[in-house]
């Protein structure tokens, strides 16, 4: 699944939501690293980071972490729903990153809610 079609999917859930959500093209800088985008309402900016069947699970990982490090209030890892169910959601749930799910028809689910992380 390609990261245009898992934006597309992370900006329409949200703004569903009533959030703002933006992904400029090249990535937001945070610290030393980039993240695809973030969405925010009232206060609360959630660092969302694409990650398609071919990307580095564990790069988008860090990358997050370096966002909640900078200012973030809470963190996502999207990626396809095949790809999702695979993947071992203790560490998401241990670390506070959110993991959500886009599937085949660009449904957004939310597996594992992103809790407000304070360093």
């Amino acid at each position: 699944m390609r990261a245009d079609f898992l934006r597309k999917s992370v900006q329409r859930y949200f703004r569903s939501q009533g959030f703002e959500a933006f992904f400029p093209k090249g990535g937001i800088h945070v610290g030393n690293g980039m993240i695809d985008g973030e969405v925010y309402e009232r206060g609360i900016r959630i660092a969302v980071e694409l990650k398609s069947d071919k990307d580095d699970i564990l790069r988008g990982l860090g990358q997050l972490l370096e966002a909640l490090a900078h200012g973030y209030d809470e963190a996502l890892l999207v990626t396809s729903q095949a790809r999702a169910e695979r993947l071992d959601i203790k560490v998401f749930e241990a670390s506070g990153i959110g993991l959500a799910a886009v599937n085949s028809r660009g449904e957004l689910k939310i597996i594992v809610e992103p809790k407000i992380v304070k360093f």
